[in-house]
């Protein structure tokens, strides 16, 4: 799936510059599932680190009346086998003077991760989960079903439940330009669905902080 993700996000930057000169390239590193937002669910289900790039295009003239934003497209791939994930979206810019500026982008992705945990077999019998609500299962039976299912509860606790493939990932940046050419940067990104691609379903989220490299064309 990696593999097929990564592909996706190589072929639309091959196929990118004919409509849109490439302005800039950057590429870093970050924590992936932090737990200092407390945004989405339970965070550190996913502690890792990541690797991430993006290709970010020059201001096509018919964007000028959304204030001149920027398309970009990127992804991140997890070191660890978690979650990985690629798309494209918008950037808008604000300079803070000669050396640093500020960015929010705002776009979809789509991902590798786990939509929903599967329950486990079990749940398929009423007559047990009426039991486990009403507690009239005995502590043997209790453990039996917890020593059946251990695939379950350790995927509950190590893997993120977003919900839909596709989320929405919205980001900030703050970059420090260190000559004409090259920036280094710190970004946070959030993804999720929020209860807008679909509805009804399991929406934990993941944030990510990191820092990495920018290199300026024009």
């Amino acid at each position: 799936m990696k593999t097929l993700l990564l592909g996706l996000i190589t072929a639309i930057g091959l196929s990118a510059p004919a409509v849109a000169q490439v302005s800039e390239i950057r590429f870093g590193a970050h924590q992936h599932d932090i737990e200092f937002f407390g945004l989405g669910g339970k965070k550190g289900k996913e502690t890792s680190a990541a690797l991430n790039a993006e290709i970010i295009f020059a201001e096509p003239d018919f964007l000028k009346w959304a204030l001149s934003p920027q398309p970009y497209i990127g992804g991140s791939l997890n070191l660890e086998d978690n979650t990985s994930y690629g798309g494209a979206g918008l950037m808008w810019r604000q300079t803070l003077g000669d050396k640093l500026y500020f960015d929010f982008a705002f776009g979809l992705v789509a991902h590798n991760g786990t939509k929903e945990v599967a329950l486990p077999s079990y749940f398929d019998d009423p007559a047990i989960v009426a039991g486990i609500n009403g507690g009239g299962l005995t502590a043997a039976q209790l453990q039996r079903i917890r020593t059946e299912n251990v695939p379950y509860f350790e995927s509950l606790n190590t893997e993120i439940e977003f919900g839909s493939s596709i989320l929405f990932r919205e980001a900030l940046t703050l970059g420090f330009r260190v000559n004409d050419r090259w920036a280094t940067e710190i970004y946070v990104e959030h993804l999720s669905h929020g209860n807008i691609l679909v509805q009804n379903e399991p929406n934990e989220g993941l944030d990510v902080l990191g820092g990495r490299l920018s290199y300026r064309f024009d």
